[in-house]
């Protein structure tokens, strides 16, 4: 397995001896991979709409085959951005005629977020 792990801060020294992971120090919402990936898996904390934004043109352009990444809840009208997110996503899959199937669950009670998950189909 080889991880292109994208992210402006420090990464376990422990981790990197593995030789397994490349770190870049760039920005998530800008990099493109140089092939095709197999999974992208996001965490960045920031606007729903703008992480829902940067998975939608990845899963588009096919740049993986799945993807897992959460949506931090805004302080009001939680539900509602969650729902306009996936929506949206949704119907960029369908324009673009990229089969893909969505789930999204509030994996701990604990924390502002959700995760969701999106496989390709065929």
């Amino acid at each position: 397995m080889h991880v292109y792990a994208i992210d402006n801060g420090p990464m376990d020294k422990a981790l990197m001896a593995t030789g397994q992971v490349e770190h870049l120090h760039e920005d998530g919402f800008t990099w493109e991979p140089p092939y095709r990936l197999d999974w992208l898996v996001c965490d960045i904390a920031d606007k729903p709409s703008r992480v829902e934004a940067m998975v939608e043109r990845w899963l588009v352009r096919r740049w993986r085959r799945e993807a897992v990444f959460n949506l931090k809840l805004p302080m009001k009208r939680r539900w509602p951005e969650v729902e306009a997110c996936l929506g949206r996503l949704a119907e960029a899959l369908e324009a673009a005629r990229v089969d893909a199937e969505i789930a999204c669950r509030h994996l701990y009670h604990d924390r502002e977020e959700v995760t969701v998950h999106v496989r390709l189909r065929g």
